[in-house]
């Protein structure tokens, strides 16, 4: 091999993304959760995240019928036009995550719900995209409007906190749940993304028939639902 072709190897091998090295790992509670990742630490915390959120999911009635891989990156993600931490891809079954080093690095000030963003909110983050890979496993209408995937993405969000933070969060919102004749748009989530995760999740938990509620968001055709 020519000597010149040398340095122009190793530019080529210095563009490559460092996601090729990573391996793919297999949840041991959650088989069907996949991590690309070559830190164990950071497997571990996708894992329990995302183990938290099936469990709580199970509850009503709604578990993966598919595999759900996580793919770390370092750089911000476009997601419809605007920054997230993470975002799931229904077609690949793929969550594109943000590293936790590259959210607090990368971004002025990060929060989450009125509060600094930190490990347990980077938990917080994982589950709400594990409910959206389960909730797009258990559709009926495709594709899902965004206020119903948000209320179960949102809930399950919160659901995942430790008890203390929840409450905390809760009564810092000070808003109350869901009522009948309310429409849950992905208009209110815009504009209180914070209010509308805390009317999700106490709506979703103290109803009196939370599986009946699930399928009908399963079902909604339009951006609303009518909580009945």
């Amino acid at each position: 091999m020519p000597q010149r072709s040398v340095p122009f190897l190793l530019s080529l091998l210095l563009l490559l993304p460092v996601a090729v090295s990573a391996e793919q790992q297999s949840c041991a509670d959650q088989p069907e959760v996949k991590v690309y990742s070559d830190q164990e630490d950071v497997t571990a915390e996708v894992c329990s995240a995302a183990k938290r959120a099936i469990d709580f999911l199970a509850k009503y009635g709604l578990s993966p019928k598919r595999e759900i891989r996580f793919n770390l990156v370092e750089e911000k993600i476009d997601s419809h036009g605007y920054i997230a931490y993470g975002s799931y891809d229904s077609r690949s079954d793929t969550i594109q995550l943000m590293s936790y080093r590259s959210i607090i690095e990368d971004s002025e000030n990060p929060m989450m719900y009125g509060e600094p963003f930190d490990r347990v909110h980077y938990s917080g983050a994982i589950a709400h995209e594990v409910a959206h890979a389960v909730v797009q496993h258990n559709i009926v209408i495709k594709p899902l409007s965004t206020g119903p995937q948000e209320y179960l993405a949102h809930s399950t969000q919160l659901a995942v906190l430790p008890e203390q933070r929840k409450n905390s969060i809760v009564r810092a919102m000070a808003i109350e749940p869901w009522v009948s004749g309310d429409a849950i748009s992905d208009i209110y989530m815009a504009i209180e993304p914070g209010k509308f995760a805390v009317k999700s999740y106490l709506h979703l938990t103290t109803m009196d028939d939370p599986e009946g509620f699930v399928q009908i968001l399963l079902n909604a055709k339009w951006f609303y639902v009518y909580v009945p």
